[in-house]
């Protein structure tokens, strides 16, 4: 019993976690982390890994910790890249919950593993990632709390006239619940969003690098990302040149009916100390 409820918490913090479109990563699935589910492809972000080279960030864009003052900020290209790098107004046209659902944890509990992306003093992405081992426990009061705002304004007949945001709510309760891969235990994880405007200039690269670099130097032995996968864009081929492999993948009817073709929510991990397992268990 009690492997089961464990099952269904990590099952429910994974809906939570993982971006639409870009999981807690490039903009085509937010890595939940790493980077959650957007439009998977070199267009949407994917791109950002495999041009090292890019010139704009290395002269233009600074990576710094995030600050408070970012905040809407980084609330807005939440909402800008919600749905396969495209704003969330097609899946769920209530801005506030949605950045609500994928930064509130991370902002109000570990602002400080926090970056941002700035050109010009404008902030053009951002990282969002967390080390605590007990973090699940707050991706689930969070999620639950922001949950409870939708069903209020459901009630109230805010989404009465978008059904698809009503879709997206039934989803959420529903099969949302059912519809996530395993993640590694007690590892780290992120999401990254970049504008659309700065893509394919190498900023998921330089996020990563900056985020993986904190990682290592905290002693950290594992992370973890979700994002999106689908039979015409691969992301998990593009990670795996960094390091990464794939710990599970599930499908998931998130899309269905506007997309054709099964998607998949792809949880991928990179072992950073040796002394851990592939699986997520110590040696020792």
């Amino acid at each position: 019993m009690r492997d089961v409820q464990a099952g269904r918490k990590r099952a429910m913090l994974m809906a939570i976690a993982v971006r639409v479109g870009n999981h807690k990563d490039y903009n085509g699935g937010k890595m939940a982390g790493l980077i959650v589910p957007r439009d998977v492809g070199a267009e949407n972000g994917i791109e950002n890994f495999s041009r090292p080279n890019g010139s704009a960030p290395a002269e233009k864009i600074l990576i710094r910790p995030y600050e408070t003052k970012d905040r809407d900020a980084v609330r807005r290209i939440c909402c800008d890249t919600g749905v396969w790098g495209n704003p969330v107004e097609s899946l769920f046209n209530d801005r506030e919950l949605f950045a609500d659902l994928f930064t509130n944890a991370y902002l109000d509990h570990e602002p400080e593993w926090a970056l941002v992306a700035e050109d010009h003093g404008r902030v053009v992405g951002y990282l969002l990632g967390s080390v605590c081992p007990n973090f699940d426990r707050v991706l689930i009061r969070s999620g639950f709390q922001t949950t409870l705002k939708m069903l209020g304004r459901l009630a109230a007949g805010r989404y009465a006239r978008h059904p698809r945001s009503r879709r997206f709510i039934r989803w959420l309760l529903t099969a949302g619940f059912w519809e996530q891969p395993r993640h590694p235990a007690r590892a780290a994880h992120l999401h990254f969003e970049i504008d659309k405007h700065h893509r394919g200039q190498g900023l998921a690269r330089l996020f990563w690098l900056t985020y993986e670099k904190k990682l290592r130097a905290a002693g950290v032995k594992q992370c973890y990302g979700a994002f999106f996968s689908h039979p015409d864009r691969h992301p998990e081929l593009v990670y795996s040149r960094f390091g990464f492999s794939i710990f599970d993948r599930k499908r998931t009817t998130m899309f269905e009916p506007e997309m054709s073709g099964p998607v998949e929510v792809v949880c991928i991990q990179k072992v950073l100390q040796p002394s851990l397992a592939v699986n997520g268990h110590s040696r020792a």
